[in-house]
């Protein structure tokens, strides 16, 4: 499942693990710059003595986002991903098409580590910082595909 990006793409974090039940407090990242979101599968390659050519079979699924975001130490959004980067600690994230609260908006909710957060020294331009996250190992939740005001869910 894919849905539409760009300027209406939206961003949010939380303190919380998304999926881990109860309610969770969303922080949207309205300080980002740009977001890049890298999805690609593993390759099982097949080879044997029947038949001519190698053979392929689909693997796990490896998910990485990449957000620049407008360098704010007061901001509420860009402290839970610093915290965490600096803590190592799990947090909520989605990436949303619109308001995660607006019925019929695609979501991907996944708990993630902050896996880097460098602060490039432009000095030309204002302070920004690059977060990558990536699917928490500490999560027992997968990643999931979500549509606001729906009760299906799919992987």
């Amino acid at each position: 499942m894919t849905f539409k990006r760009g300027l209406r793409n939206r961003a949010y974090v939380s303190a919380d693990l998304n999926q881990g039940g109860g309610s969770v407090t969303w922080s949207e990242l309205d300080l980002v710059e740009g977001i890049g979101h890298e999805s690609s599968r593993d390759e099982a390659e097949v080879v044997n003595r029947r038949g001519e050519h190698k053979k392929y079979g689909a693997g796990k699924i490896d998910e990485s986002y990449t957000i620049t975001v407008t360098w704010d130490p007061a901001d509420a959004a860009v402290l839970i991903l610093w915290n965490a980067y600096r803590n190592n600690s799990v947090i909520g994230f989605a990436d949303a098409n619109g308001d995660i609260a607006t019925n019929g908006t695609n979501v991907v909710f996944m708990d993630v580590i902050v896996t880097g957060a460098p602060r490039p020294q432009d000095l030309s331009e204002y302070d920004s910082v690059e977060f990558t996250v990536r699917p928490a190992a500490e999560s027992t939740s997968e990643p999931i595909w979500y549509t606001i005001g729906t009760t299906t869910t799919t992987a």
